[in-house]
């Protein structure tokens, strides 16, 4: 239960210190006095939105703390257990403020956390239920949460979810690939004609610095043979040729040498000339051999470096780039051979998937329409003792049939989504004999405000939580028809600590303690002030709420008459 509500600088709260008690609180006061600020201080400090426009005029920032009594809250407990939080006693403090910046300081325990944490914990805490609560009601998706609360059936309901949102991103992926088919298909296509063009003109390491060479020498044959043809003539084979003359070269300087000694150094170098020309010449003659000019095999060769270049524009400014260039076509052609795989393993997947989705759903569908006779009977007596006897809500549900549907029976296919195959409405009927209809459509406000309390009411018994929170739970309501929803409240305030907002003094005269909210203007500046009534007071605001500023006589006995019956 929350024990203790501390709040400053929050709208025009400048500070109050709320001691909440067991059982029922009342909260009321005149319209724009500021009641909403105590629940809306309550809903931030339990996770909900925080926002700096909440900051009183001139303050910094609004701070809120709050004390809660865990002794009957295990989950609670537990939860703090698991996710590191100290707790040492059976009390839980909850700090909360936020300055002008936007930015929150959130305290659990005196440890630092997020608001999202503190979202969750707030969960276990408390349920906090506005006027918005009676339009939810009206939604067929609220409606289903109901049946799955009361039914117990959430943790199954989450398998389902789990289960159809796996099926759904598997889908989604499949359907991705089965769209890139073709564009894969010419991708495979292009990958290919890349690594068998690469493959086909397999080119060999150095291959073009040789071919340039080749091609250099082929574009000059001609010249080539024409000056080794003069080379080799004038060296040795013309009439003129130097060699043939050697011979009686070296004769004469022999005999000079023999004649003249000194003449051995002109003669050896005749020698060394004569060999080194020998030399010359049959190099000259080697190489001669090997000039080869061809027209054809200089068309081949510029035919090979042309294919060379544009392969290199192609693929890459080397044979490196090139030959990495087909390693990587090969390394994603692979791939897409593994994704072809990858597909059929999905698909295989994605009908185990459905299997398990089909049979979760089934369960839970099946499970819900159990519950609802059990729901309906429940509903039935609640909304009797809230003066609405011989009114019944009926819960009809269907599944929708569709040729694509996830689900197969009696030869049909049904759509399942998160929620799994129902599509659940609530139907009215108001009084006896009238035929029930979509409550979304006939009911009126006080009937879908006791509609809405008799739910809670039978969600409240087999909750946990302790604390229940109400604003204006009385909309549309009046008269006798209040009284019973009083002594609902009443009753359900037996196992819960309820705190609500209320302008009907029927509800109010039932609480067991009784806040009254006070709007009012000190030197300029506007102040909200709580503070709890004493027996004298709850009479006089009783009967203020009864006739209004001017308190009369008979509203007073009126008052007082309200509370015996409730006391009673």
């Amino acid at each position: 239960m929350l024990k203790t509500l501390n709040i400053r600088d929050f709208a025009l709260i400048e500070e109050a210190c709320i001691d909440f008690q067991k059982g029922m609180t009342v909260i009321t006061g005149e319209t724009g006095a500021g009641k909403s600020l105590i629940l809306d201080a309550i809903s931030s400090l339990l996770g909900g939105k925080s926002s700096p426009m909440e900051i009183r005029t001139s303050a910094p920032r609004y701070v809120l703390e709050g004390v809660f009594d865990l002794s009957k809250n295990p989950a609670a407990v537990e939860w703090l257990k698991e996710k590191g939080f100290p707790f040492e006693s059976k009390e839980l403090t909850l700090h909360r403020e936020c300055g002008r910046d936007g930015k929150s300081r959130i305290l659990i325990n005196q440890s630092l956390a997020s608001s999202t944490t503190l979202r969750g914990l707030g969960e276990l805490l408390a349920e906090v239920h506005n006027q918005n609560d009676q339009i939810l009601l009206l939604d067929r998706g609220e409606q289903l949460d109901i049946i799955d609360l009361h039914a117990g059936l959430v943790p199954l309901r989450n398998e389902v979810k789990e289960c159809f949102l796996t099926y759904r991103s598997l889908k989604k992926r499949l359907e991705e690939l089965r769209k890139s088919e073709e564009e894969k298909s010419k991708r495979i296509e292009f990958l290919n004609f890349q690594i068998r063009e690469i493959r086909d003109v397999d080119l060999k390491e150095g291959e073009e610095e040789g071919l340039n060479q080749e091609e250099h020498l082929l574009a000059h044959g001609e010249l080539l043979a024409e000056n080794y043809e003069i080379l080799s003539s004038h060296l040795a084979d013309s009439e003129s040729a130097i060699l043939p003359l050697f011979p009686k070269l070296l004769s004469a300087a022999e005999k000079i040498k023999s004649i003249q000694p000194d003449f051995s150094k002109t003669l050896d170098s005749l020698q060394e000339i004569y060999i080194q020309l020998k030399e010359i010449n049959s190099s000259i003659l080697d190489e001669k051999e090997e000039i080869f000019f061809s027209p054809d095999r200089l068309q081949f060769v510029q035919s090979r470096l042309d294919l060379i270049s544009k392969m290199k524009k192609k693929y890459g400014s080397d044979l490196a780039e090139i030959l990495d260039c087909k390693n990587k076509a090969e390394q994603e052609l692979e791939a897409m051979e593994k994704n072809s795989k990858n597909k059929e393993s999905m698909e295989v997947e994605i009908e185990k998937i459905a299997s398990r989705l089909a049979s979760l759903s089934i369960q839970l569908s099946k499970s819900r329409r159990e519950s609802l006779i059990r729901f309906e009977s429940s509903l039935k007596l609640e909304l009797e003792q809230l003066g609405m006897p011989g009114a019944a809500v009926q819960v009809v549900s269907r599944w929708e049939p569709n040729p694509e549907g996830e689900v197969s029976a009696s030869g049909k296919s049904y759509i399942v989504n998160e929620s799994g195959l129902d599509q659940l409405e609530f139907y009215f009927s108001p009084n006896p004999g009238e035929k029930p209809r979509p409550l979304r459509k006939i009911a009126s406000g006080g009937e879908v405000s006791r509609v809405m309390l008799a739910i809670r009411s039978i969600l409240g018994r087999q909750s946990n939580l302790r604390v229940l929170i109400f604003d204006e739970i009385d909309s549309g309501l009046g008269g006798e028809i209040a009284m019973d929803v009083a002594r609902k409240l009443r009753n359900l305030a037996e196992n819960h600590q309820l705190i609500l907002i209320t302008h009907l003094q029927q509800i109010a005269s039932a609480a067991n303690d009784h806040l009254k909210i006070t709007k009012s203007v000190e030197g300029g500046r506007t102040f909200s002030k709580a503070e709890f009534l004493s027996l004298e007071e709850r009479t006089l605001e009783l009967a203020r709420m009864i006739s209004g500023q001017r308190v009369s006589k008979g509203a007073l006995e009126h008052a007082k008459e309200l509370l015996k019956k409730q006391a009673v």
